[in-house]
């Protein structure tokens, strides 16, 4: 009997592979249309005046973005090209989108730790500061440390992932998304708790806007990355014989690193539609033409570029000034 591969007839109508392959297509062109305006993000953001590290981790995270959604495309291309019409290759995890998964290991982790720094950042001293900002680290490092394992058991059981997933995989992909959403939960809650707290306590109109709109830009955030990691969780857990959940898997890397750069780029929009004629309090020096000028000073939350102090915390920094209002 001849071994060789007999190809299919003119009349082979194919296989259905729509609950197979359906979720990772549509995913991954999901992800380009992410990647795409990631790229946009960053575009805008560079070049920028901020501190050297943010800069540093703007890049890294651009970087790892772009190579994230080439490792999504050549698993793609690997299932659906080379083995059209084969169900062999579902046997086992594409070493791609198994390489693609450290890239999300780090781009989330890099997320938590970030936030962890502004709350540190934003908090008055005490010891919520460290409470605060060290739950959200804490949630960081165990998303991280289940993630490791999901990424451990993809490359040593990689045919226990897809057709047949494994018990050890399902618990470590529980224990990161799950402490990813708390952690995302925690920093969303508290950044949103101490900035909107400044707002009772300024005293003016304009501030009490750009407060808002800040704490917007971080509830929009929190609430979009928290709604991926659990429906992620609800979609896994529920429907163990399909691939549904991979559509999601592959967006959560973009999800993150788009989230990062809109903050980035958030705060000089605050600056343009919050313009003020300030001096520093400790100085006496600055004009202000007008009439019924009334000077008030007060704790203010603002992003760095919105700010002619050089003393900067990432996304958002207080400053004390001297705000002049017109009667």
């Amino acid at each position: 009997m001849s071994d060789a591969v007999v190809p299919p007839s003119a009349n082979w109508p194919g296989i259905d592979m729509t609950e197979v392959f359906a979720p990772l297509f549509l995913g991954t062109v999901v992800s380009l249309i992410l990647s795409g305006i990631t790229i946009m993000q960053a575009y805008i953001f560079f070049p920028s005046k901020d501190r050297f590290f943010i800069q540093i981790a703007a890049a890294i995270m651009i970087v790892m973005d772009l190579v994230s959604t080439g490792l999504i495309a050549q698993g793609l291309y690997s299932y659906i090209v080379p083995n059209f019409g084969s169900l062999l290759p579902l046997g086992n995890l594409n070493p791609s989108l198994a390489a693609e998964c450290c890239m999300s290991v780090v781009i989330v982790y890099f997320s938590h730790l970030f936030f962890a720094y502004q709350i540190f950042s934003v908090v008055p001293n005490g010891n919520g500061k460290y409470y605060v900002s060290g739950l959200v680290g804490f949630f960081g490092t165990v998303s991280f440390a289940g993630a490791i394992g999901c990424v451990v058991v993809m490359f040593r059981e990689s045919h226990n992932i897809l057709t047949n997933r494994s018990y050890n995989f399902s618990v470590f992909v529980g224990i990161a998304k799950g402490s990813a959403a708390l952690a995302d939960i925690i920093a969303t809650v508290a950044l949103c708790f101490y900035i909107n707290s400044a707002q009772s306590s300024s005293g003016f109109a304009k501030t009490n806007n750009m407060i808002k709109r800040l704490v917007g830009y971080i509830l929009q955030r929190g609430i979009l990355v928290t709604l991926i990691q659990l429906t992620f969780l609800v979609i896994f857990y529920t429907t163990s014989t399909k691939f549904a959940w991979l559509a999601l898997h592959v967006n959560v890397t973009r999800i993150y690193a788009n989230t990062f750069f809109a903050m980035l780029n958030g705060r000089n929009s605050l600056k343009q539609n919050n313009t003020y004629s300030f001096t520093s309090s400790n100085t006496k020096g600055g004009t202000y033409h007008g009439s019924g000028v009334e000077t008030k000073e007060l704790q203010f939350v603002a992003a760095p570029n919105a700010s002619f102090d050089r003393t900067t915390h990432g996304v958002i920094s207080i400053q004390k000034t001297t705000e002049y209002m017109e009667d």
